[in-house]
């Protein structure tokens, strides 16, 4: 973004004044027990802090999660839990959610919350100069909004949707701050996005030069937190964070997924905990359902079982990887183990009409069995390519690995199916539906299923899915399409990422779940305290 002038970034800055004093003039603690401070390193500075608008990196997202709140929030499995509103009920045809909010709900400035905010914040989603998303401006079209009165909220949908309710978790914006919500002539962030007022467990006092200082709210719906003071301090890199938690300036750290010296350092240090929590993204051996002899469903499920994932991982050296289980991320409420019938390797080779030459090569209608896997230049990915190549060059299969930059994997091979392999990674979404990657119509233009599979008894499962409501129905359905996808060599979920949690031994109430996002470690931060 061009360097703004001086004249109105000062502009800018007076009009967010009267935004920060409203923080400083609310009433105190009220009684709330509990105190004490919470600091903890993060990589990167925020620019704008807003629910709606574009996420420019992580820590914008943790102000987000600690600053707003939704009428509801995602639980520690992805479950959609009660926030802003203390209950609601869907018609029988799904199409009708009517939410019930929490009496005496209250602004980070003291104004109280009610219905017409829900309705003011889809509104300003769905107003024609929205500049947030086009993702989540898609999730809320055509959605209509009826307020029943301050405590009722009637939200109408135009068919049913098994995620609506995670959308439901969306951070509420207040009305009464519309004004400050516009940008200046001339800029791209309004004084709302530098001063946020929220209805989240912490507000915004300040944000100092290197720290973001949020305070506990005291009328947070699901009661004020205990720990009254939490700092964000910014760093400039991983090496930085990890400087500043082995030196003591902070008590915690979100690290990223692959270890360094500066992070063991860093953990040395007397006092800590450390957890690791697993993001809600898998590592995927793509395999090109069209491209020749991988055209074969028997031959793909024969690749897909040489690959052993656990193995490879080990050989990679990679310690902060799970092996795949599925297309389902465990720790979702959606997760089920895979029980397939997964018969010898050397079977599904025989049914596939591949044969071994009397050198080992894997041999089918008379030609060698030759692939190209490409990956992009990260050393983990790089290096769990190099031990899946070794895998089927062991099992006869000659591979011929190409690390690509990530952008080029996707433009050049992913959108093109220019490929036979592609060890590249999926983030999904936090409702578990996997349509997106793996449904017929999702071949093609921006769609996600860039390996061409197509099946009709899949596409099924997956319609179903996306529009019941009975949870252990939905369960049932991904754990036939699961099943589904392993017999028919769609690809093979390698690997699910893992992140490194720091934080002090004497923290409480932590909860660890699923990183639906980074933010996603804050989730019970309400109910964190400080032990001695």
């Amino acid at each position: 973004m061009p360097t703004a002038p001086r004249g109105p970034l000062t502009l800018l800055l007076l009009l967010a004044l009267p935004l920060i004093a409203l923080g400083w003039l609310r009433s105190g603690d009220g009684g709330v027990t509990g105190g004490g401070r919470y600091v903890e390193a993060v990589i990167g500075t925020p620019t704008r802090i807003s629910p709606l608008a574009p996420r420019g990196n992580d820590v914008e997202g943790d102000l987000v999660a600690l600053v707003f709140a939704g009428l509801m929030r995602l639980g520690p499995d992805g479950t959609p839990q009660p926030e802003l509103a203390s209950s609601w009920e869907v018609t029988p045809d799904g199409l009708t959610y009517t939410f019930h909010l929490r009496p005496d709900l209250a602004w980070h400035d003291g104004v109280a919350v009610d219905a017409e905010d829900v309705a003011f914040t889809i509104g300003r989603i769905q107003s024609p100069d929205f500049t947030g998303s086009a993702a989540l401006a898609a999730e809320w079209a055509d959605v209509q909004v009826f307020v029943a009165d301050p405590l009722t909220v009637l939200i109408r949908l135009p068919e049913p949707a098994a995620d609506f309710l995670v959308r439901a978790t969306l951070g509420l914006v207040p009305r009464h701050l519309a004004s400050q919500m516009a940008a200046p002539a001339g800029f791209d962030i309004s004084p709302f996005e530098r001063a946020p007022v929220g209805a989240g467990p912490y507000r915004l006092e300040a944000i100092e030069g290197d720290r973001a200082v949020l305070e506990r709210h005291t009328t947070y719906a699901l009661g004020a937190p205990s720990i009254a003071r939490l700092e964000l301090r910014f760093a400039d890199d991983a090496e930085e964070q990890a400087a500043m938690l082995r030196r003591g300036d902070v008590d915690a750290a979100l690290f990223p997924e692959a270890p360094s010296e500066a992070e063991a350092a860093a953990l040395g240090r007397g006092g800590l905990a450390a957890t690791l929590l697993q993001r809600n993204a898998s590592t995927v051996l793509y395999i090109n359902n069209l491209r020749g002899p991988l055209a074969s469903a028997p031959l793909r499920r024969a690749l897909a079982a040489t690959v052993d994932p656990t193995a490879a991982i080990e050989a990679a050296g990679l310690a902060r990887l799970v092996p795949g289980d599925g297309v389902i991320v465990p720790g979702s409420w959606a997760y089920r183990p895979l029980e397939v019938a997964r018969p010898p390797v050397a079977f599904l080779w025989a049914a596939a009409s591949v044969q071994d030459a009397p050198d080992g090569t894997k041999m089918r209608g008379g030609r060698p069995l030759a692939f190209s896997l490409v990956t992009n230049a990260d050393p983990q990915r790089e290096a769990l390519a190099f031990a899946i190549a070794e895998q089927l060059r062991a099992a006869g299969i000659a591979v011929e690995v190409t690390v690509e930059p990530a952008q080029r994997v996707v433009s050049e091979y992913l959108r093109t199916a220019a490929f036979d392999l592609v060890l590249f990674g999926w983030e999904n979404t936090p409702d578990p539906d996997p349509y997106t990657g793996w449904h017929t119509s999702q071949i093609g233009g921006a769609g996600g299923n860039v390996v061409s599979y197509s099946d009709g008894e899949t596409d099924a499962l997956l319609e179903a899915a996306r529009t019941t409501l009975d949870t252990g129905e939905r369960r049932d359905l991904y754990a036939l399409f699961s099943q589904r996808f392993e017999e028919q060599g769609a690809s093979l979920v390698v690997a699910y990422p893992q992140r490194l949690y720091a934080y002090p031994g004497t923290l409480k109430g932590f909860e660890a779940g699923l990183l639906f996002s980074p933010a996603s470690r804050f989730a019970s931060v309400h109910l964190w305290r400080l032990g001695e």
